[in-house]
């Protein structure tokens, strides 16, 4: 289960964060885009994501939803090529697959517990407590964007090399995980309801 957690949570929650409202016409920077990815209290969208698996021949495809309510519900729902369910509700993730379901609190996998942390951070727009576990960087103005995160602490680099987010204005539709190994993932997140 931790493998199954360690491939899906920072592209899910992730990509939740840009379920946001437009930015505004303040000065573009790291702090409006922080303020404008706090500011959505709930949101969805849709996900077609590729992993690319040094071990396989051909990168994994699947579909989706993925769904976020403030303070601390998230889910990420697989619909092909299985359907898989992921939802992380206060300190509790549940995963369902087929007729499967498990369910661990954080305090179980202290190293998953840290990586939601991050994850959460981004969600509240939190950029301080980012800044504490990753080195961001941002490129590009609110029209096109690029966000990067490079791990800081030695415990979060053995998960994830780095991640590269890319939006515009405040919506994310595009987050790529880096694994230390060369293994990847790449995520298109499309707003349900926006065309």
């Amino acid at each position: 289960m931790l493998e199954v957690l360690r491939s899906n949570l920072l592209v899910f929650f992730l990509a939740l964060s840009g379920l946001s409202p437009i930015l505004g016409a303040e000065a573009w920077g790291l702090g409006p885009l922080m303020q404008a990815l706090a500011a959505n209290p709930a949101g969805r969208a849709e996900f077609a994501e590729k992993k690319f698996v040094s071990v396989l021949t051909e990168p994994v495809e699947s579909s989706g939803e993925l769904s976020f309510a403030a303070p601390d519900r998230l889910e990420k729902r697989t619909l092909t090529p299985i359907s898989e369910r992921l939802v992380l509700e206060g300190d509790r993730l549940s995963l369902e697959r087929g007729s499967e379901r498990r369910s661990v609190g954080l305090d179980e996998y202290p190293e998953v517990s840290a990586l939601v942390g991050s994850i959460r951070s981004t969600l509240m727009g939190d950029r301080a407590a980012l800044e504490k576990v990753y080195r961001l960087s941002l490129n590009g103005d609110a029209r096109r964007w690029e966000l990067l995160l490079v791990p800081q602490a030695p415990a979060m680099a053995d998960l994830v090399a780095y991640i590269r987010i890319g939006g515009t204005q405040a919506r994310i539709e595009r987050v790529e995980i880096h694994q230390p190994g060369g293994d990847y993932s790449v995520m298109t997140i499309r707003e349900l309801g926006r065309r």
